[in-house]
């Protein structure tokens, strides 16, 4: 047994520390930071820290509850969970969350990261091997490369991503097979796997492979003119089976993108370079900053690819038509980076929020390859080509630093000249020496090896860590509190927030039934009409930062967990303490439906004013003249570093002056004692501080949402500060005051309270109970629009209604009725059935493919003109590469 693992250790010892190899070095780089146990630092970063870890967690709470995967009322009001799940949670590597415990979700995560980074290693390494037939120390060296890529290091924290790269290699292998050997099952399977764990990237995949099948027929010379239909007919096909394998993930979404943001975008009118060629080019050198969020396009996968590359444009080994067609491919990858139009198509007719160049993998990919074609067949290239290739480089590298055409640090333009020249030395050397060429074939491989990891681990550094203590600093309290809220209430439904806000997902990361919710999934009627309400949100997140008793009342939102402790919190009352996080219960929420006035229909939510918004909406509920809020204009503000102009009552624009700490600041002493709240939205403002009679609090969203001040005694003074932006000119500062009246307040929800849906059955994919309607009317539901849901009234199929574009609304008779709501996603039964009819005709055809005869293009004796040459063997050894040969086995 012994003897079996050896030998099978050693000969896949390639493969072995092609995943081994990345794996440790991007671990040993975590380490280095901090990474737990060996300090308190964490790698989820920039959306990892905000949704992914989050969303891990609820994903491990449903399986560990036997929970719906359909739905979540753990965030957005309720959210599509099968849809997060399709974008963000499909990888089967995520069964690991089962292994782990809750307290080291991010841990898990990072397991999961690291094991998929070295699978990209091996992956790339597999598709050489089998590609260009040769196994050995090379196809280790180039899988590091892959995996040590900056798109993969400067993005892989979107972990969702990484399964699509690492099954992309085998994507492109399998197309390979189908079009030179008519064996399409690993391209039918490994493209279906895709697009289940994860649609979006597979766009991007499907779209460049419609071009690629191109280049992969024009290759195949020996097949006549009808075969290549033929096998483009089959790529059509098992395409389309592809699809299908992932339709149960993919048709569910497709509905439920359509009322996300997504749906809102909009071709480019006028055509726009991001870019300069220069600029675009110095992406390629090393030690160069990946782009982790914002900035040029991450398109360096080793600078010894400017050296092999031209290696393989003039080789006499690979065809010409071969040559062309991937030089055109590639550029055409590259200007579709840098131009608007042909980025908004390739990001699913949809423009990326930050992120820039989420398809630059496949031009590391094609690079990659001809990289290696070129090293394959190097000795096939005239002898001076390396060194030629490097004046080249540098004399480029020259005129971007003379010309200042490119920014980048000193230590990039000086290390990635070293390299170039290292790489030139031994390219060189490598065609005139003989007797040591091997040694200099292996020390260059080893070269290679170390650039790339050593990018990796100054990539990761560069992208840094998160306070891993602070993440889970209040979980355990507020687990505490959560079950005690769960043995108060019982089977009843209840929603639950946190005042205070760390993450964008904080409630998913605590499993509590909120509002907050951060998706790309996210609902857009709930995101808008969010946004016009007072809290915060932005794009595809909305939080509770802007709550009030109003908006707590119509959303049900019944517990609060809050680090303050004090009597009440609007009109939430204090319960419970634990480890310093407090819990508070308003008797004021209104539960998740009730009976309003029909007028609801007329709700006129778009007004900018929020205030104003939330007049209309208790008017247009109640049917009655009532004005929670009464609104106003604050004093002319003063400023420092900046002039101002006034626009409006409420609207302030600046432009900033010489100074780099501009300020703008409003004083506020009202004549009377009020309630006050105060919203802002202030573009390219770093921090409001707001100080009050309660004390002194800072935000810095500046989208802006409702800020609660508190009561405030006739003679006290309200200073808000806003404190500019360095970065930015100019910007605009919005700011609305108002006095709240809470006795309007009370007089709504005692309107309100007299007709609420009393639950007697609540689980995530259905709601029942009963309501008593004194009048005709709507009864409004708090709980987000979705097809998915379906709703019988009194046992009787009834129809749904949209209220203000966000909520369902039902429309119900004066009487007692029986509500019943049941969810599953739309399209889910027709994906499903789809995904097992592809599933079975894939299975059916492997097992045709697997006994039919092994069909090669290459005609028997006729060579392989992309097989490798290489002259590792003694004078007279027969060379194993031959077409139906095996692998090749050589030491560099």
């Amino acid at each position: 047994m012994k003897l079996k693992i050896r030998k099978w250790i050693s000969e896949k010892r390639w493969y072995i520390l092609a995943f081994a190899i990345p794996f440790v070095v991007v671990l040993t780089a975590f380490i280095c930071q901090g990474l737990w146990p060996f300090g308190d630092r964490g790698i989820a970063i920039i959306d990892s820290y905000h949704q992914y870890v989050p969303f891990f967690s609820e994903l491990q709470y449903k399986w560990r509850h036997f929970d719906s995967l359909f739905y979540s009322w753990n965030g957005g009001l309720g959210m599509n969970f099968w849809a997060v799940i399709a974008y963000y949670l499909a990888s089967p590597l995520n069964l690991l969350l089962l292994v782990f415990p809750k307290s080291m979700v991010m841990e898990c995560f990072t397991f999961i990261y690291l094991i998929k980074i070295g699978l990209a290693g091996l992956s790339f390494s597999v598709f050489l091997k089998k590609r260009f037939d040769h196994y050995g120390p090379s196809v280790t060296v180039f899988g590091c490369c892959y995996a040590m890529s900056s798109f993969i290091i400067g993005y892989g924290w979107n972990i969702m991503w990484l399964d699509c790269l690492l099954l992309f290699p085998m994507v492109m292998l399998g197309i390979h097979q189908l079009v030179r050997q008519n064996r399409g099952w690993m391209y039918g399977i490994s493209l279906g796997l895709c697009i289940f764990t994860n649609y979006y990237i597979s766009i991007m995949i499907c779209l460049f492979l419609c071009f690629y099948v191109l280049v992969e027929i024009n290759g195949s010379r020996e097949i006549w003119l009808g075969e290549k239909v033929r096998r483009f007919g089959r790529f059509v096909v098992y395409s389309l089976l592809g699809g299908g394998l992932g339709g149960v993930m993919l048709v569910p979404t497709a509905y439920a993108l359509m009322a996300s943001q997504s749906a809102d975008s909009t071709f480019p009118k006028t055509l726009k370079f991001y870019h300069d060629v220069f600029e675009l080019l110095c992406q390629h050198f090393t030690a160069i900053e990946p782009t982790s969020l914002s900035g040029n396009f991450n398109l360096y996968c080793g600078a010894a690819m400017l050296l092999l590359v031209p290696l393989y444009l003039l080789n006499s080994r690979t065809r010409l038509g071969d040559k062309v067609l991937h030089i055109l491919l590639t550029a055409f990858l590259l200007v579709s980076l840098n131009t608007n139009m042909l980025t908004y198509v390739w990001h699913g007719f949809h423009f990326p929020n930050g992120l820039p160049g989420r398809f630059s993998f496949i031009y590391i990919f094609l690079v990659l390859s001809m990289g290696y074609e070129g090293w394959r067949n190097r000795r096939y290239a005239p002898k001076w080509t390396a060194a030629v290739s490097a004046a080249a480089w540098l004399a480029f590298l020259g005129y971007c630093w003379w010309g200042q055409k490119a920014e980048l640090e000193t230590y990039t333009w000086g290390v990635t000249i070293g390299v170039i020249l290292v790489y030139a030395v031994l390219l060189t050397a490598a065609r005139l020496v003989q007797k040591k060429r091997r040694i200099v074939e292996l020390l260059l491989m080893f070269v290679i090896l170390i650039e790339a990891c050593g990018y990796g681990t100054f990539g990761l550094c560069m992208n840094g860590t998160v306070n891993r203590k602070d993440y889970y600093s209040d979980q355990t309290a507020v687990r505490t509190l959560k079950n005690e809220v769960a043995a108060r209430e019982k089977e009843a439904f209840y929603r639950m927030e946190v005042e205070e806000r760390r993450g964008r997902d904080d409630v998913t990361w605590h499993n509590l039934p909120g509002m907050s919710l951060f998706s790309s999934t996210a609902n857009a009627g709930v995101d808008h009409l969010a946004r016009r309400l007072g809290f915060y949100a932005v794009t595809n997140k909305y939080s509770y930062q802007g709550a009030t008793p109003e908006t707590d009342a119509f959303l049900d939102i019944a517990y609060l967990i809050s680090g303050k402790k004090q009597e009440t919190i609007r009109t939430f009352e204090w319960m419970s303490e634990n480890a310093g996080e407090n819990l508070y219960v308003n008797h004021c929420a209104l539960g998740p439906g009730f009976m309003v006035s029909e007028n609801i229909r007329e709700w006129d939510y778009e007004k900018t004013n929020p205030f104003d918004v939330i007049n209309q909406m208790v008017l247009s509920a109640t049917g009655e003249d009532m004005h929670p809020y009464d609104y106003f204009g604050l004093p002319e503000p003063t400023a420092e570093g900046c002039e101002l102009t006034t626009d409006s009552w409420a609207d302030w624009s600046y432009t900033s002056g010489d100074s780099k700490e501009g300020t703008v600041t409003y004083t506020y002493t009202p004549e009377t004692s009020m309630d006050l709240y105060i919203y802002f939205k202030a573009t390219h403002c770093e921090k409001v501080e707001v100080t009050g009679p309660s004390g002194k609090r800072n935000y810095s969203d500046e989208d802006g949402h409702i800020i609660e001040v508190g009561d405030v005694n006739s003679g006290e003074t309200v200073t808000l500060v806003f404190y500019l932006d360095d970065e930015y000119d100019k910007g605009s500062i919005k700011l609305i005051a108002a006095q709240h009246d809470i006795q309007a307040f009370y007089r709504m929800f005692d309107t309100l309270k007299r007709a609420s849906w009393k639950i007697d059955a609540a689980a995530s994919t259905e709601l029942k109970g009963s309501i008593r309607a004194e009048a005709d009317g709507i009864m409004f539901t708090s709980i987000p629009f979705d097809e998915g849901w379906s709703v019988r009234v009194d046992g009787e199929k009834a129809e749904v209604e949209k209220i203000a574009d966000a909520f369902i609304g039902i429309e119900l008779t004066e009487g007692e009725h029986y509500i019943e709501m049941h969810y599953r996603p739309k399209g889910f039964v027709f994906g499903l059935l789809l995904t097992g009819i592809s599933a079975a005709l894939l299975w059916v055809m492997y097992r045709k493919e697997r006994h039919a005869p092994h069909d090669n293009v290459y005609p028997q004796g006729t060579p392989y003109v992309n097989a490798p040459h290489d002259n590792v063997y003694p004078q007279g050894t027969p060379h194993v590469n031959a077409p139906h040969g095996r692998a090749s086995h050589d030491n560099v």
